[in-house]
């Protein structure tokens, strides 16, 4: 534990380089620029969604209770005819408290590497040890994290490539921060 308590330094730097580099991947980069496509009628789909008075949540269409899925013949029908999918209703967004939340991910990711990386290496361990274990251990978190949920809602292929720069990154970038500040690890040079 006390070691995990001297990794305060990486963990901290490196909740930000992550979320620097989420912000930058997201605004700056090309790469999820295609992660979604536009509606064949936007204007059509918002006018029928007002008019039914959707509210922000997730829903499914067509929708069933997951009791009645399998012995319901016009629900059997409305899944083999189509359309069907997820749809997210957004509400007004806060960017502050999303960039927020992020962050706390973040952290909290960086809080579980440095804990089981301090279980594996020892102080004085070297770079090579260190980025290892905690590279592999962040690319798992970033990685693994989100494709359950990519794999039952459809993700894209282009989000899914996207996605993946992006995990393989940020377990890189904490792996390289946690290296180089590992306690009592030599100087370099």
């Amino acid at each position: 534990m006390e070691q995990l308590i001297d990794l305060w330094l990486p963990i901290l730097l490196s909740t930000v380089a992550v979320w620097f580099a989420s912000a930058l991947f997201w605004m700056v980069l090309p790469h999820h620029r295609k992660d979604m496509e536009p509606l064949p009628d936007e204007n059509a789909l918002i006018a029928s969604l007002k008019a039914q008075g959707a509210q922000p949540g997730s829903y499914m269409f067509p929708f069933c209770a997951h009791k009645a899925a399998h012995k319901d013949a016009e629900l059997t029908r409305k899944w083999k005819e189509g359309p069907s999918g997820f749809m997210t209703i957004l509400g007004n967004q806060n960017m502050g408290r999303n960039m927020i939340l992020s962050m706390l991910v973040y952290l909290v990711i960086s809080i579980f590497v440095a804990y089981i990386s301090s279980e594996a290496r020892a102080p004085g361990a070297s770079f090579g040890a260190v980025f290892q274990i905690t590279a592999t251990a962040s690319v798992m978190a970033y990685l693994f994290g989100w494709m359950g949920g990519a794999i039952w809602f459809h993700m894209s292929k282009n989000a899914w490539i996207a996605n993946t720069i992006d995990s393989v990154a940020y377990g890189l970038i904490t792996g390289l921060i946690f290296a180089l500040l590992w306690p009592g690890a030599p100087a370099a040079g």
